[in-house]
């Protein structure tokens, strides 16, 4: 009986680079950081979102939500990694166009915190505090 090749893999003790996040809200049940396929992570610190770009090291705000004690709450990209959707504790979803850094749209349909997204294709859906999953096409 063939026994399969058993592989052993490098696993580095010492992380390659770290990243200050100041504001980080320590919530499990927010999600405030997103990679995307082309490379750039989305972080949520406070109520600002941060572009922050793995091949070049370069790190752009993307946004600012408005209002006192409003804070980004959730960040999703969409497949191709061109358009971000952010979920905010005013119980919003923006979706934004990352390369133009311009929001494109503003959808409700919470009536409380947006703490998860999710794409599928073109179709967004998002969780709120409020028990309620709204899909947004």
């Amino acid at each position: 009986m063939n026994q399969p090749k058993r592989f052993s893999r490098n696993i580095p003790q010492a992380p390659e680079r770290i990243l200050d996040a100041p504001d980080l809200i320590d919530d499990y049940y927010l999600n405030l950081l997103d990679w995307n396929s082309n490379n750039t992570v989305a972080i949520s610190l406070g109520d600002s979102v941060y572009l922050w770009n793995a091949t070049d090291g370069s790190i752009t705000q993307l946004m600012q939500t408005p209002g006192d004690g409003s804070h980004v709450t959730s960040v999703s990209w969409i497949q191709d990694g061109t358009h971000l959707a952010v979920g905010t504790s005013r119980n919003v979803v923006q979706l934004w166009d990352t390369e133009r850094q311009k929001r494109v749209r503003e959808m409700d349909g919470h009536q409380a915190r947006v703490g998860a997204l999710a794409w599928n294709s073109h179709i967004l859906t998002s969780g709120g505090r409020d028990g309620l999953l709204v899909h947004h096409d």
